[in-house]
């Protein structure tokens, strides 16, 4: 981890994706704040969420496409600067016009995920294959440090002057990202020469559509988003009812539900520093099945707790220990694309994870509507760890099968050549 640490580039950008965190949360948090204490409908509140996961389902295999189409290093400080601009119209108060919101919701969907698509994209040219899973551990801490600073600061922003605080606080941000992100950029051209120029022959949407092709011949990527897909489901799932697990089952409030939502980040701080001292140890695959495995293993633990105990103090250790496992797959499955797709290619591989990943999210909030109230809550929750269970059980099964398979075929090629 120390050897990640000491590379300038990698630092800057991880500050960058840093701030960027922050920022983000700051509006996931202070948005939905904001449009309840105006509207009083959780219906229009809810709105907020939808507009964000569709705008990352349609576009976000567009947004991956433009990483490998443009230096990626430039295409991140392009999309924090509109990102910048994107918050500008918070400045006002849109008490009456609420599309206003929409609108900032769903641009800024579609601009973090096409600059973390990048940024994972341009990874692999900033550290060695062996300090893969180290860093994108590391990366991965941004969301945590991210959700305990912005989601406390959108908060506080809300109740002091509207939007005005959070289209500040969110443009002081970006603007930061985009110099740092300007600033690795230099770092890592001087060391390595001229950057790669990418290819830019056919046209964008020839170059969108070859993207989804290779992505569907490469059979590691398909196992890998089977399971993210599978995660994904169960994650919204989640999403829709815990806190109606936290209401029916724990017989709380809604401040046990801020508490528990919040200490989650603190797992995930804790298990980013783990895999990033033990990432060398670890493949890929095996990062993504234990934590998986161990995801669903604390799940079971909390949605039948209550026949046993309802004691807050429970919980918030059991909602800690969650949010490790979590890092552990996403660096898992991060790494095994990285590793498995072509750098060419390597933006369109994460346009695809995440519009997969929000698409399935979907999948399990709707589902998560229908079945919550009509097969209970607790039994719906039960399937959500099930589905971890089997997210994990896809990646170590069929990734393993891919990995046996490639020397077999290697064998077959050198046989057929003699």
């Amino acid at each position: 981890m120390l050897t990640l640490l000491r590379h300038r580039g990698f630092v800057l950008i991880w500050a960058a994706g840093l701030f960027s965190s922050v920022a983000s949360w700051l509006l996931l948090t202070g948005l939905p704040i904001y449009v309840f204490g105006v509207t009083g409908s959780a219906f229009t509140t809810s709105a907020v969420f939808l507009v964000e996961l569709l705008c990352g389902i349609t576009l976000g295999s567009f947004a991956g496409a433009l990483a490998d189409r443009f230096d990626r290093f430039r295409l991140m400080s392009c999309v924090a600067v509109l990102q910048a601009a994107v918050v500008i119209p918070l400045l006002g108060q849109p008490d009456h016009h609420l599309w206003v919101i929409s609108l900032v919701a769903g641009a800024q969907a579609v601009l973090t995920q096409t600059f973390d698509s990048a940024r994972n994209a341009a990874l692999p040219r900033l550290v060695e294959p062996a300090h893969l899973v180290r860093a994108n551990s590391v990366i991965a801490l941004n969301t945590s440090v991210g959700r305990l600073i912005g989601g406390s600061l959108g908060g506080f922003a809300i109740t002091r002057d509207g939007t005005r605080w959070l289209a500040v606080g969110g443009t002081v941000a970006f603007v930061i990202t985009a110099a740092l992100i300007a600033a690795g950029r230099r770092v890592t051209h001087c060391g390595s020469g001229e950057p790669t120029i990418p290819d830019r022959t056919s046209s964008f949407f020839t170059d969108w559509r070859h993207g989804l092709t290779a992505m569907l011949r490469n059979r590691t990527v398909r196992v890998t988003i089977l399971s993210v897909a599978l995660g994904g489901i169960a994650q919204g799932l989640f999403v829709v009812l815990f806190v109606v697990f936290v209401s029916r089952a724990l017989h709380a409030d809604g401040t046990l539900t801020g508490v528990l939502r919040g200490v989650q980040a603190i797992g995930g701080v804790a298990g980013g520093l783990i895999v990033g001292m033990l990432g060398a140890r670890l493949s890929p695959r095996l990062l993504m099945s234990l934590g998986a495995s161990t995801f669903a293993l604390i799940s079971l633990i909390i949605w039948n707790g209550p026949v046993v105990t309802r004691q807050p103090g429970w919980y918030i250790v059991l909602f800690i220990l969650v949010g490790a496992p979590g890092i552990a797959y996403a660096s898992g499955a991060f790494a095994q694309i990285q590793q498995s797709v072509p750098d060419t290619e390597l933006g369109r591989a994460f346009g695809v994870y995440y519009a997969i990943y929000n698409a399935s999210q979907g999948l399990g909030m709707a589902a998560a509507g229908l079945l919550g109230d009509a097969l209970g809550v607790v039994l719906v929750l039960n399937v959500q760890a099930a589905l971890y269970l089997a997210s994990g059980a896809v990646a170590y099964v069929g990734l393993r099968s891919v990995q046996q398979q490639r020397p077999a075929l290697r064998q077959r090629a050198t046989v057929d050549v003699g």
